[in-house]
């Protein structure tokens, strides 16, 4: 399943009418630990053709978020980063990552690899393991 996360004051609303429109099946969460938070969810079984249309709606839509917010004055209070953390049992978290710094990850890191490091950080500190590096296999 592919997720995307709005903190936007429309909560994705446009971006749910582009998938709609392509014919996939939708959900549309808020998060219980951040109101402000929506996650949109849709299957992966998609191709990687239409996977690339969709992260590039899902940066229009949030840069453009974006800019009205800088351009109402409002984006010091509104704009936030992070990336969501997936436990082991199912449970999510929601941790903020100064803006900035995560322009800076996803200008050379694709969000498929931000996750997959995210993942990998999570999965070691739920499951800890202090074999040598050079003595552990890759997963």
């Amino acid at each position: 399943m592919y997720e995307f996360t709005f903190l936007t004051p429309d909560r994705g609303a446009g971006f749910v009418k582009r998938l709609e429109a392509e014919g996939l099946s939708v959900g549309v969460a808020r998060d219980p630990m951040a109101e402000e938070a929506t996650t949109i969810s849709i299957p992966d079984d998609i191709s990687d053709e239409l996977a690339d249309r969709i992260e590039g709606w899902y940066e229009e839509e949030t840069q453009a978020a974006e800019a009205e917010l800088f351009r109402d004055g409002r984006a010091e209070a509104a704009i936030s980063a992070g990336v969501w953390v997936t436990l082991a049992d199912g449970q999510s978290s929601f941790a903020p990552i100064e803006p900035s710094i995560m322009s800076r990850m996803l200008s050379v890191l694709s969000s498929d690899e931000v996750g997959e490091f995210v993942d990998r950080v999570a999965r070691a500190v739920e499951h800890p393991d202090d074999t040598p590096a050079c003595a552990r296999r890759e997963d």
